[in-house]
């Protein structure tokens, strides 16, 4: 597949193709694709990426937080303030109205509120228990228990409906006409296939500023070479999750811009340590160190994720907060200290295990290599998502390879908290570990880090994953499209100009 992919992208280079791929400036309209759209765009009955970037767009949330520097800032809401550990009172604008003209106020939130904290979702606002409308302009948000990562949560999974709006048409309605406060609103909707918005006159342009750019058309196109093609033809103006061989190519093309950016995801190996799926090696320490050794983190690395992609030893992303690698432990790549280790735990010779997997099969095939070369034969199992999942949760994988995007969230509470605080997705189980997750619930964030820090090195030392590297998304667009990566995998073309 790889060469047919290629090869498309290198004969419309060859013959010459791209040189109409300016399109989209001549009628202000930025046209890019992807391989997948949900059905629904209403963003509480979907977990699909480009859904997630239609949000940003459509709708709102009460704060923003700067996608370079990490800051905090009103959206939404004009100012916000901490009463207590679980309670958060908010002042609103006074000066937004919906995509319909409904003006915004309070009754919206706590709607929104009410919405997602009493009917069963994907994306379960788990931490708050209700909002309260103090007058028109001013709300307080009730947290079921101290959440010390409460904004990143309201940044990313709190867009607010309106509340006569969705009361009378609900998710279906939502979905075929959404309506938010956002700087696009939708003109044109084919459902999974295709989205054309429009920049909003009205849009009262808070932290994300005014859209410059006059309309957005969304395709959902499958194939990476149909992508590549008419980015260079001028059919689209943006593209991403290049593979980096088209990439090197796409650089060749005339008048295309190639970029990459890391992101929050990253991958890693877990290791049922705890013994859930049944007795098996990962039990003993020295095995789990021993596949730590044995794995050419650096060369695979190298050889597939393209630029932007870093390792790491932490079971977080470096840019989340309290990923603190002090107390960490570096595996350097050693087949040979792998042997060691083995043989000291009891299997000289090696072993027989499984690894499951259900996204970039080539990654998971060379870490079966990898171990292979030390005495471990790993059959592979590889799975749809929605097939491996329940297996995972139900405790019945001895070893799997895991990408985790954190939901966007900036915190490892999206990320070390979800693998290893005793949930379903817990292999380890334990209790230090979870006794240190709980020092730090607390809005103190000099004890978090002091906490996550350390309980970032027992997960380190005890080996319990295989930290593996970040990903890192490449983009190829317009050359004449400003445009700026950003590490939540949210494309923020409202915040996009064409160059002058």
């Amino acid at each position: 597949m790889k060469q047919g992919i290629y090869g498309a992208a290198s004969l419309a280079v060859a013959l010459g193709l791209s040189g109409a791929a300016h399109a989209g400036k001549e009628d202000d309209t930025v046209r890019w694709a992807s391989d997948s759209l949900p059905s629904s765009i209403d963003y509480y009955q979907h977990t699909v990426r480009e859904g997630i970037v239609m949000m940003f767009h459509i709708w709102d949330s009460l704060i923003y937080k700067d996608p370079q520097t990490g800051e905090y800032v009103p959206h939404l809401a004009e100012s916000w303030e901490i009463v207590d550990d679980t309670t958060i009172e908010l002042k609103l604008r006074e000066d937004v109205v919906f995509h319909n003209g409904e003006p915004f106020n309070a009754d919206d939130v706590v709607f929104t509120v009410d919405y997602v904290t009493t009917e069963t979702l994907p994306r379960d606002i788990f931490f708050l228990s209700g909002a309260e409308k103090i007058d028109d302009y001013t709300v307080r948000l009730n947290l079921t228990e101290p959440f010390p990562p409460i904004l990143d949560y309201l940044v990313n999974m709190l867009p607010i409906y309106p509340d006569e709006y969705y009361a009378e048409v609900g998710p279906d309605g939502m979905s075929r006409e959404p309506v938010g406060t956002g700087p696009y609103r939708v003109t044109e909707l084919a459902a999974g296939d295709r989205i054309v918005m429009e920049k909003f006159d009205d849009y009262f342009g808070g932290a994300k500023g005014q859209p410059s750019i006059g309309t957005l058309e969304f395709r959902r196109i499958g194939e990476f070479n149909t992508q590549a093609i008419e980015l260079m033809t001028g059919g689209l103006d943006w593209i991403w999750r290049v593979p980096p061989d088209a990439a090197e190519r796409l650089e060749a093309a005339p008048g295309i811009q190639v970029d990459a950016g890391e992101l929050i995801r990253f991958g890693f190996i877990g290791l049922d340590a705890a013994g859930r799926s049944g007795d098996n090696p990962m039990t003993d320490v020295r095995v789990r160190r021993a596949i730590n050794h044995a794995i050419n983190r650096e060369g695979i690395r190298d050889a597939m994720m393209g630029p932007g992609a870093n390792l790491i030893d932490t079971a977080c992303a470096p840019s989340q907060f309290g990923c603190i690698a002090d107390q960490t432990v570096t595996y350097e790549y050693d087949p040979e200290k792998a042997r060691q280790l083995l043989a000291e735990a009891g299997y000289p010779d090696g072993f027989s295990t499984e690894i499951y997997g259900y996204r970039e099969r080539p990654i998971v095939e060379a870490i079966i290599g990898d171990l292979a070369a030390v005495g471990i034969d790993v059959n592979l199992n590889y799975l749809q998502i929605s097939a491996l999942s329940p297996l995972r949760e139900e405790g019945q994988l001895p070893m799997w390879y895991q990408a985790w995007g954190s939901t966007s969230i900036g915190d490892i509470l999206a990320s070390t908290g979800h693998w290893f605080r005793h949930s379903v997705n817990d292999y380890a189980r334990d209790d230090e570990v979870l006794a240190l997750f709980e020092k730090g619930d607390t809005m103190d964030e000099d004890v978090r880090r002091e906490a996550y820090a350390e309980l970032l090195g027992i997960i380190s030392e005890q080996a319990y994953i295989v930290p593996m590297f970040t990903y890192a998304l490449i983009y190829a667009y317009n050359d004449e499209l400003n445009f700026t990566p950003s590490p939540d995998e949210v494309p923020r073309f409202y915040n996009a100009s064409w160059a002058e």
